[in-house]
Order: structure tokens, then sequence, then C-alpha cells
């Protein structure tokens, strides 16, 4: 795509030069809508590279239509958030939404116009990303996560709770997989399920709201 700038490749780049060795790992697991049509998602690429003390989550989504969006979320290795991006064509134009975490607060960028909000970085640590490849919780913990909106000065939550685990064939191998309940806060009717493998990478994604529901899960391993 010509107007695809993906601008935080750079630093993806440079992360991965710097942990070459021991400390570099990545992982790539591929998913696809159970049913046909679910959500106008054709295709989820979900990969996660960890370089000395920096993890990068990085997800593209490709529509049917073969337009896609793109997100790469940064933390420092206890889960407090470094920068978060996302970008793609939505309101009839293409959009780049970025904020950027410090100990003083954090830098939004909504396309054009810019917001900072006082809310240092430790606000918003989510410890969930570390859940099941560097620390396996007990069955049963929960956790409140705050989040920055992507696209405005505002704040939400979401608790995240582990129930279990499953034994699940997917993509040919069987495996046990780790169940994550995502509730958010004051939204009633609308939750999430996520199982998780043993390398804490999403395997199968159920989501429902008020008015649909949809299931997406592993269609390739790397």
């Amino acid at each position: 795509m010509s107007n695809w700038s993906y601008p935080g490749i750079a630093s993806l780049v440079v992360l991965v030069s710097l942990g070459a060795g021991p400390e570099l790992s990545i992982e790539t697991r591929t998913l696809s809508p159970v049913q046909a049509g679910d959500s106008g998602v054709h295709l989820i690429l979900n990969q996660r590279v960890v370089a000395g003390d920096r993890i990068v989550l990085l997800g593209r989504t490709i529509q049917p239509d073969g337009s896609s969006f793109y997100e790469q979320r940064e933390y420092r290795s206890d889960g407090t958030p470094v920068s978060i991006w996302q970008e793609g064509a939505w309101g009839d134009r293409w959009n780049h939404f970025e904020t950027r975490y410090g100990a003083r607060g954090a830098e939004q960028h909504i396309n054009e116009v810019v917001n900072r909000s006082s809310l240092p970085d430790r606000t918003f640590r989510n410890p969930t990303v570390l859940w099941f490849w560097r620390v396996h919780p007990e069955v049963g913990t929960s956790v409140v996560v705050t989040y920055l909106a992507q696209n405005t000065i505002a704040t939400s939550q979401i608790r995240f709770t582990y129930e279990g685990d499953e034994s699940m064939t997917l993509a040919g191998r069987t495996v046990t997989v780790h169940r994550v309940r995502e509730d958010p806060l004051g939204a009633e009717g609308v939750f999430t399920i996520w199982w998780y493998d043993s390398q804490g990478m999403g395997v199968k994604r159920y989501h429902k709201t008020t008015q649909q529901e949809f299931t997406d899960q592993l269609v390739a391993w790397r």
C-alpha cells in the first residue's frame, strides 16, 4: 500500500539489532475467524519480539478486501508501556494514532492533533503481557489494568482473570492452553476470552458484545 508509513519499524529494527543473541526471541501466531465474514477480518498476524529488556507486540489485521490495520505496543520488562501506536484506513482517511509514555506523563498523537496526560507510565503497567512465558500466575489470579484511549485523553479499565487450563487441538497440534477472561469495567454484556499457549501467545479468542459475537483461532504455528 503506497500510504503505509509503518513508522514504528525503525525502533523495532534497533531493538532486534541491539538484542541479538541469547536475549532475543520472536514468536508468531496467525489466526483467522471460525465463521467466514466474522468482524470483517480475514487474517490476524500477532508477533512478540523480546530484545533485552524490551517487549514489542506487533499486530496486523488483513480484511477480506486486502486492506490492513497495524499496531505496535512496546513495554519494559515489567509490563510498563513505552509506546503504543496503530494505523489504518477508517473515517475516509489514513489514520495514525501514537502514544508515548514516560515518568512525567504521556504524549498522544492523533493524526495532526497532540494531547498530553500527566499520568505517569506506571499507571498503565500491564503485568499480563508477561503471563505464561515469564510469569505463570495461579488459577484464579485477577488483575485490573488501566488503559489510556488511543483517540482521546480518557482512561478505561479491564479486569483480567486466569480461569484455568484446557486441552485444545489447533492447526493440527493438541496443546494445553490457558484461558483468560477480559471484562471491561462498566461495560455490561461485553467480554473477551483468550486462550494462550505455553509461550504466552494467543491462539484462540472469543469476543462478545451486546450486539454480536465472534471467534478467531490459530491457523498456523511459527
